[in-house]
């Protein structure tokens, strides 16, 4: 998929670049909207995942996830599955500990739901 999204872009403000979601090849605060659909179960660890996602993440910025989030999947309560957020009380203590507050979930498909996250902000 790398080689097809930089086959497909010609336009120069798009670069492709490859890394995990566990260790982020960018500066603190880059980005204002990080977007994650379908890989999220995916992720080796998702807890470092979603602290590199707020450790770039600007400020005011964004992190959406759309991914398999269901109560009803035997899958995460069994074999290579069993630690991940396929749940969205998981999910959420996954977003909490990360030092990202949840801000709203959105049903994309039937078993597709989506979460966006921002960044936690320091009080006062």
């Amino acid at each position: 998929m790398i080689e097809v999204a930089r086959s497909n872009s010609s336009d120069k403000r798009i670069e492709v670049r490859e890394a995990t979601a566990e260790r982020l090849p960018f500066a603190d605060g880059a980005f204002d909207l990080i977007v994650s659909t379908t890989s999220f179960d995916h992720w080796s660890d998702q807890a470092a995942g979603l602290r590199e996602c707020a450790r770039v993440l600007a400020p005011e910025g964004a992190l959406v996830v759309a991914d398999l989030f269901s109560p009803l999947l035997v899958t995460t309560l069994v074999r290579s599955r069993r630690n991940k957020a396929r749940t969205r009380g998981r999910a959420e203590r996954l977003i909490d500990g990360a030092g990202l507050q949840p801000d709203s979930w959105h049903r994309v498909h039937t078993l597709i739901q989506a979460f966006v996250a921002r960044p936690c902000r320091a009080a006062g």
